[in-house]
């Protein structure tokens, strides 16, 4: 293994890096953060003038990064504080890659990084030091457009922790040996705004990408002063020492400005009218730094986009963007990035591998195998009950291209070869699939379902399977069920039932009825989304030995688990007309949370819950939110059993964290899913047009009345509906009339 040693050299090669990516004009505050290889508690951060202090930034460095994971802020702050308000100056974007190669990004970096063994960041120095909101804009953009290559989606924010090159990485320390963050490649490149123009903008953030208001629409013969004595009487009074006082020294200008916007908003100023009068106000930073008008329209519109959530909460149609809210704090996922990869990670690594199946669909696969395996034999005693940790997972596409199918079949191999009879059914009656489940009490039974819209169908409308829903709901909770038929009776006991199920996306939502969420029967359900992507599909090709010795690790780490959790235990039974004797039986493993992890786990459920209640429609959210809750206790007991081999299972709070990092993407699929319950066939189709002008931004009417078969009066309706619902601006070029999204 190669040690890292002090030496003029390696000093010289952390100073190159750091002045690579902060650039030549970049003044301010650098933080540095340590964190100890074995007491993950001990970390604290430090910081640097910069450029002053890089000589005392590269002794920090040399002293602490043998025995501590050594990380950096990549942006300016003007204060010792790493946080959004004291970021003054971004010279870079940046993006934990995590196991996204290089080689498929849109836009090379200047500096990659490899921070493990095929995990990297990488960093995009620009030309001159921009705007924070739009270098964190950028990143977002990057994250979020190779998410289904490996990326890291919460790696974007401002404040993001990366780790410094020429140190060594303690979370993958196996035995004495750690991998050393190294320098793949580092170039001179500098780039701007648009070199960025092939990342689509991130959902809920469409507002940023708002055009700068035209000459036209500003109108040069409306000052500032008009537009404010236009609503002199019903004005707020600190609107008028807002605009015409300069804040007093030491305050916080952003929060004058900020303030101003809003008061102006709930006057009824429309977004260009706040634009002009604001533009005027003593309060405007943007002109005290000589910044470009254009960021200040972006402040306008993000100021729009937070009103008018607010609007929606007040009237009672919904909070603002409680999609996006976190589960986890910085500091939990900062432990969660150092802890060691598990069994789920190691799966996806190779699955993706395999194919150009989406990356999330190959992590319900893992859930799946390792369900299917342990669920019958581990379980975990609540005061509720008995918890057993079977899963239900939907994987859905909006195409064939996304490979459902294929990530599901992998999976499903991997399971038939360690439990050849597992799997229950693929399709069948209510009378079958109990029949089945009544031979296989306590055993892990899967059903397999690649198009479950056809059973959702028949379920809506064919009267012999309307129980079905009930039926499966209670074999999900392991109850005993009982079916008296007219030649026999079926009694089903300790059920341990697994679905993993796939669909068209559209398919499903549109059968989707309010009865089967509010139920409960669809929220047991994880449901995973992805969509199409024809850049990233790959040629066939024949299995390398890499590929197949990789699998053969992960079966013989299944087939260890599988050998350990199915252990025998002697039983012995006495009886007055029987002699003593003993017997052996199958041990079942009762698993116990740590106190850390039961209060962890219990603030998570409140804050779904909460959510729930909270959201448009909470009849439907909550029951989602609880049950999505439940389903991240499940995988939480399901990773504490894979990592261990001892006499017992103990659910630390880092398996609580974990899987409540992916339980945050899960509930935004279920979002995406539930948006559409309850909703006629006109809603989802103004739902398809908005969401294809938002692909497109500026494709003509034309375009839309072909691609969804539209007469000239039904699409004037959808249009006019979009136009007044807020969602959308018509402009007219000549005889053409181009659509584009709002806010």
């Amino acid at each position: 293994m190669e040690v890292l040693s002090l030496s003029p050299e390696l000093n010289t090669r952390r100073e190159t890096f750091f002045r690579l990516v902060f650039g030549p004009e970049s003044k301010g505050y650098v933080c540095l953060a340590f964190m100890s290889a074995t007491d993950r508690t001990n970390f604290w951060e430090e910081f640097y003038s910069y450029p002053a202090q890089l000589p005392q930034m590269i002794e920090a460095v040399n002293k602490y990064f043998t025995g501590y994971n050594v990380y950096f802020c990549p942006q300016i702050l003007n204060q010792k504080k790493r946080t959004k308000e004291s970021v003054s100056q971004t010279p870079n974007a940046w993006a934990d890659l995590d196991t996204c190669t290089p080689e498929v990004l849109r836009v090379p970096p200047s500096v990659i990084i490899e921070s493990s063994p095929d995990r990297y960041q990488a960093y995009w120095v620009f030309e001159s030091l921009l705007d924070p909101d739009d270098a964190e804009d950028i990143s977002r953009r990057i994250a979020y457009g190779h998410a289904d290559e490996g990326a890291d989606r919460s790696g974007w924010d401002l404040t993001q922790l990366l780790r410094v090159p020429f140190t060594y990485n303690y979370k993958y320390t196996r035995g004495m040996t750690s991998p050393i963050v190294e320098i793949v490649e580092a170039n001179r490149k500098k780039y701007r705004l648009d070199d960025f123009k092939d990342y689509t903008q991130v959902g809920d953030y469409e507002y940023l990408d708002e055009p700068l208001p035209t000459a036209e629409e500003l109108d040069a013969n409306t000052t500032s002063d008009d537009l404010l004595q236009v609503k002199r009487q019903s004005l707020n009074p600190r609107v008028w020492s807002l605009y015409a006082e300069e804040p007093p020294p030491g305050a916080d200008w952003s929060k004058h400005l900020w303030n101003l916007q809003m008061l102006l908003f709930e006057a009824g100023y429309e977004r260009i009218e706040v634009f002009k009068i604001v533009q005027e106000a003593k309060c405007n930073k943007y002109v005290r730094d000589g910044k470009s008008i254009r960021l200040l329209w972006k402040d306008i519109c993000r100021g729009h986009s937070r009103y008018e959530a607010n609007q929606r909460l007040l009237r009672g149609d919904g909070p603002p963007k409680t999609t996006r809210r976190p589960l986890m704090t910085d500091a939990e996922r900062a432990l969660v990035a150092q802890s060691p990869d598990t069994f789920i990670e190691r799966y996806m690594t190779w699955a993706k591998s395999l194919g150009d199946a989406a990356v999330q669909y190959h992590q319900a696969g893992a859930f799946v195998v390792l369900s299917s395996l342990l669920a019958g034999t581990v379980r975990l005693p609540t005061s509720f009950g008995v918890i057993k940790p079977n899963l239900w997972f939907m994987i859905l596409a909006d195409t064939t291209l996304t490979r459902k199918s294929t990530a599901m079949d992998i999976a499903m191999d991997l399971v038939l070869e360690i439990d050849p009879d597992c799997i229950l059914a693929t399709d069948g009656s209510i009378e079958g699939l109990m029949g089945s489940l009544s031979t296989r009490p306590g055993r892990p039974s899967v059903f397999l379902r690649d198009e479950f819209s056809g059973l959702l169908e028949m379920i809506s409308k064919k009267d012999y399977y309307a129980g079905m829903p009930e039926v499966l709901t209670k074999l999900y909770d392991g109850k005993f069920q009982k079916r008296i038929l007219r030649k026999e009776t079926i009694e089903v006991r300790d059920p341990c039932l697994i679905i993993f199920a796939g669909g068209i996306r559209n398919k499903i939502t549109s059968i989707l009825t309010f009865e089967q969420v509010s139920s409960g029967f669809m929220p047991r359900f994880i449901f995973i989304t992805a969509e199409s992507d024809p850049t990233k599909l790959r040629p066939l090709g024949p299995p390398t030995q890499l590929i197949d010795d990789v699998r053969a690790s992960i079966r013989e780490e299944l087939e260890g688990l599988v050998e350990h959790y199915k252990a025998f235990t002697t039983m012995v039974i006495e009886n007055k007309h029987v002699p003593k004797a003993t017997v052996q039986v199958q041990r079942s493993w009762d698993a116990e949370l740590t106190p850390e992890a039961w209060l962890r786990y219990n603030q998570l459920e409140a804050q779904l819950v909460d959510e729930g209640l909270e959201m448009e429609k909470p009849d439907i959210m909550t029951p989602v939110h609880d049950r999505l809750s439940k389903s991240i206790l499940k995988c939480a007991l399901l990773l504490a059993a894979s990592r261990q081999r001892g006499d017992t299972v103990l659910v630390e709070e880092i398996d609580i964290l974990r899987a409540t990092m992916y339980g945050e993407q899960w509930k935004l699929h279920a979002h995406e899913v539930m948006a559409s319950v309850g909703k006629g066939t006109m809603e989802r189709t103004l739902d398809l047009v908005m969401a294809t002008i938002r692909r497109k931004p500026g494709c003509s009417r034309s375009l839309i009345m072909q691609y969804f078969h539209l007469t000239a009066r039904q699409t004037n309706e959808i249009l006019d509906t979009l136009e007044q619902r807020g969602h959308l601006v018509r402009e007219r070029r000549g005889r053409t009339e181009l659509l584009n999204p709002l806010g």
